[in-house]
């Protein structure tokens, strides 16, 4: 069956793309930049994006490194990535929900080949139509670290009016959503942060911005509902004693050693619950986050862009920590 037949027509396509490889597990020099064959991508089901963007994220960090290499063991070499945003170039004969030529971003199955390359095939429920008001790279940034913040404020806590929330490092990539997003839903929000930061978080909508260097959190928040922890190890022990009774605690994918090893006496002793959130592809979150991101209530901040040509660069600035807003890479958006 020719393409034709069963995909919807839509302009000619190359036969190769520039790809950034993992190559093997280490640190970011493993990443390579080089021409791979174009995805193969199914006739149902499915859109082929043409990528002009992809978010960057700490569990890509953790998957270059091997760290994850037991649950997620990956066949090298791979692709890397989860966040896209671009335009569909194909789509599957029963795709009725997006059109050849849509700009669309979305949150992918990063066991499959990724987004830090020049095209990505993907289920065509993953991806949603791109708010109007982002470009592409903006677009990039949203997926995984919105949708992290979104699933752990609002579906695992249950924040609205009159919850007290803390988010620890606050001006990364789910930390600047989770501020705008706890704001969004009525929250009081403190957040910590560096001292270089601190007007940047205080810009997203922090009532109490902390420099989580200048001294004891305890002596500067309490009664907390609720704390967003992105950090792991001493931190997340410090976040058990700003909680009241019955407040929740919540890692970002899992906690280190310090925190485990410490848990279930530290529920015990502060009675609070303290649960894990692992990122997934839920794209309704991608449509509860749209209205709130063309309304302006919920702004995408990018600390760099950077060509897919220095994907090895982008991920020693990944490891690196520290940052204000979100890494993406730009493939080369054309018109």
């Amino acid at each position: 069956m020719s393409e034709g037949e069963w995909m919807n027509p839509g302009p000619e396509l190359p036969q190769t793309m520039r790809a950034g490889l993992l190559t093997g597990y280490g640190g970011p020099e493993m990443l390579k930049v080089g021409d791979v064959p174009l995805p193969a991508h199914a006739p149902h089901n499915e859109v082929l994006i043409e990528v002009r963007a992809a978010g960057l994220n700490p569990f890509e960090a953790k998957l270059r490194r091997g760290w994850l290499a037991g649950l997620f063991p990956l066949p090298l070499p791979h692709v890397l990535g989860t966040d896209v945003a671009g335009i569909v170039v194909r789509k599957g004969f029963d795709v009725s929900e997006l059109e050849v030529g849509d700009a669309v971003y979305g949150l992918l199955d990063p066991m499959k080949q990724g987004t830090y390359a020049g095209y990505v095939a993907a289920p065509s429920y993953l991806v949603r139509r791109k708010p109007a008001n982002l470009d592409f790279a903006e677009a990039a940034a949203v997926p995984m670290a919105a949708c992290t913040a979104w699933h752990g404020l609002v579906n695992m806590a249950g924040i609205g009016p009159g919850s007290r929330v803390l988010v620890q490092a606050a001006s990364g990539g789910v930390g600047a959503f989770a501020v705008q997003i706890a704001k969004a839903h009525g929250a009081w929000v403190a957040a910590t942060c560096s001292a270089a930061n601190s007007d940047f978080v205080r810009s997203l909508g922090a009532d109490q911005v902390i420099d989580y260097a200048a001294g004891s959190l305890a002596e500067a928040v309490g009664d907390l509902d609720l704390v967003l922890n992105c950090i792991g190890g001493e931190t997340a022990l410090e976040s058990y004693k700003v909680l009241k009774r019955g407040g929740q605690l919540l890692i970002v994918l899992r906690g280190d050693m310090v925190e485990l090893k410490a848990r279930h006496q530290m529920m015990a002793q502060h009675g609070v619950t303290t649960r894990e959130i692992a990122f997934s592809a839920q794209p309704e979150i991608l449509d509860r986050l749209r209205p709130l991101i063309e309304e302006g209530r919920i702004k995408v901040h990018l600390e760099r862009r950077i060509p897919l040509e220095d994907v090895a660069e982008a991920h020693a600035l990944l490891d690196a920590g520290r940052r204000r807003g979100k890494l993406v890479l730009e493939m080369g958006a054309r018109g």
